[in-house]
């Protein structure tokens, strides 16, 4: 008798598949669990870190039993893949505790680091127990960029040290940067350390404003049209932007004219943040259900309600055309504007630039 042979399919494919067997329903597949608001870094970009030593804010975090309690939850909900991140995860003493009881629940577990913090006994445990992936964050490809963006001395020395030690374990390991005014002289310097060392590089350009409405990000986030002239020389990134589909359809257009939420937030995945806090997503901290005073099933239901709120104000989003150009979302609006309809100027402006060059490329405009 001849044997049967399940064709091997990537992640991402085995990903979109189990999206379409579930017909359009909503299913909490995928968490996001932020496991600390600290840092030991302290970016002048970042729109959430709190310091390394802050006893005000470890007393407010979950604890280890609490955490363990809202993993068990999110397993009995469905979900499958999981991201820990932070601030900086591996921070808290009991991170390994935190890791082992989401693979022993049957997790794909993502780690979001900036690196300097791994040690041999965390990758002895990563070596017996494979994340999905470990994403570790350059801001520069030389110690004085990098170091102007971190403000922490040798953390130039000790990332690389952690991006070093990943690799000699041989475990699964991709690199990102954001780009800031500060660093973007790098970008390909960075670019070519990933492709010499053969593993995946991505970046973002576009800062978030701090959670705490401090300023400082904005003064080192880039134009629109200088993100956009990044992403005209990035060949991969327009390839992906033209595999969206209906790309140039009215079909977003029309969701936008009615619906507020037209993400996957809340749809197939969630937050959690540091403090128990579910909501739709990591930029959209409000309106958020408190997993210590209820559970985590009634919290999707919490979710699902926001995702029915519809549109009540007239902005341009209601007839707009640039479709899934545009990462314009209500997480913009309300750190900016405290609502979640009012379009952000910045973030249009990136759209219809980034439409009209792809417009061209798509129908071969000169």
């Amino acid at each position: 008798m001849d044997c049967m042979v399940n064709p091997e399919i990537s992640l991402s494919e085995w990903g979109h598949e189990l999206v379409d067997s579930l017909g359009g329903r909503r299913y909490p597949l995928s968490a996001t669990f932020e496991l600390t608001e600290r840092c030991n870094f302290n970016c002048v970009h970042c729109f959430i870190n709190q310091p390394a030593n802050s006893q005000e804010v470890r007393e407010r975090e979950l604890s280890l039993s609490e955490i363990k309690d809202i993993l068990d939850q999110m397993a009995n909900a469905g979900v499958i893949s999981l991201l820990l991140s932070g601030g900086e995860p591996l921070l808290r003493p009991d991170f390994l505790d935190i890791y082992l009881h989401a693979k022993r629940l049957g997790m794909l577990v993502t780690v979001f680091t900036n690196g300097t913090l791994l040690t041999p006994r965390i990758l002895d445990v990563f070596t017996e127990y494979p994340p999905q992936l470990i994403e570790i964050t350059l801001y520069g490809s030389t110690q004085e960029t990098f170091e102007k963006v971190t403000r922490l001395p040798k953390s130039f020395e000790t990332a690389m040290r952690g991006v070093r030690m990943v690799l000699e374990r041989g475990l699964p390991l991709n690199l990102k940067t954001m780009v800031l005014t500060v660093n973007r002289h790098e970008l390909e310097a960075l670019k070519s350390f990933a492709e010499n060392l053969g593993i995946k590089f991505r970046y973002d350009a576009v800062l978030w404003p701090r959670l705490d409405g401090q300023k400082g990000p904005e003064n080192y986030r880039l134009t629109p049209q200088e993100v956009i002239d990044l992403e005209k020389k990035d060949v991969e990134r327009q390839e992906e932007w033209q595999k969206q589909d209906g790309i140039f359809s009215d079909n977003i257009r029309l969701l936008r004219s009615e619906n507020v939420w037209i993400c996957g937030g809340g749809f197939h995945s969630f937050h959690v943040d540091a403090y128990g806090r579910m909501s739709i997503c990591q930029m959209t901290r409000h309106p958020a259900y408190d997993l210590r005073q209820g559970n985590l099933r009634d919290g999707w239901a919490f979710l699902g309600e926001i995702r029915e709120e519809k549109r009540t104000l007239e902005t341009p989003c209601r007839s707009c055309s640039v479709g899934v150009m545009c990462t314009q979302c209500p997480g913009w609006s309300q750190l900016v504007y405290g609502d979640h309809e009012t379009p952000v100027d910045y973030i249009c402006e990136i759209g219809h630039l980034r439409a009209d060059y792809l417009s061209k490329l798509y129908y071969n405009e000169d």
